[in-house]
């Protein structure tokens, strides 16, 4: 399956009754309060919700009982979650086995953990190694993740994947190449075809049984 985009991906995945725990809520690629801003769109279904960053400003989130500063590698309740959502927030980190540790710790029995993440063979980043030595990358990126290998740190963790699906687009606005123009008409032909060239990944997890 390919969402079209987060609002369609929250949509999907949320009915508005799940005690959520959003993982790096503040740290999402766009401004606060943007109608693209996952944090803003989890909060719109009416869930349950809370937050852990390590930075994000408290005049905003004053709520200390729900919006705490926390690791992402390093975070434990009293309270456990239906659902832990981390977007584009694994890719980042220096331990993802401490912070899978975590959420197991923070997850109910049959909750979910929910991942988005860039798919390292999306058409970008192949057409990034043919005309370049390498892809360009965030430079926080610590990883490249594809299928095999996210099941793969998953189960090592004693996690196990119940689906992987795709995100057309994260939706960001910026100044776009020649280049990426054309790439985009090919990118929307494929995508109709086959969704293994998306740029992003949405894993949906839950602890082994």
């Amino acid at each position: 399956m390919i969402f079209k985009n987060k609002k369609e991906l929250i949509n999907s995945v949320l009915d508005g009754h799940e005690k959520v725990l959003d993982v790096g809520f503040w740290g999402q690629g766009v401004e606060h309060g943007s109608d693209n801003w996952v944090h803003k769109l989890i909060k719109d279904k009416g869930v349950d919700l809370y937050g852990i960053d390590l930075q994000f400003d408290r005049s905003v989130f004053s709520d200390e009982n729900r919006y705490f500063f926390s690791n992402a590698e390093d975070f434990d309740f009293k309270n456990t979650f239906d659902v832990i959502f981390a977007g584009d927030l694994i890719e980042h980190l220096s331990n993802p086995g401490l912070f899978l540790e975590s959420c197991q710790k923070s997850l109910k029995s049959g909750g979910v953990l929910i991942l988005t993440t860039p798919n390292t063979f999306n058409l970008f980043n192949i057409a990034g190694k043919i005309t370049n030595s390498d892809p360009v990358v965030n430079y926080d990126h610590t990883m490249y993740l594809n299928p095999k290998t996210i099941t793969r740190l998953l189960d090592k963790n004693n996690f196990e994947v119940a689906n992987i699906h795709y995100l057309y687009t994260l939706g960001f606005i910026h100044k776009e190449s020649i280049k990426k123009k054309v790439l985009n008409v090919f990118y929307k032909i494929l995508s109709i075809f086959t969704p293994k060239f998306s740029e992003t990944m949405v894993v949906i997890a839950k602890i082994k049984s």
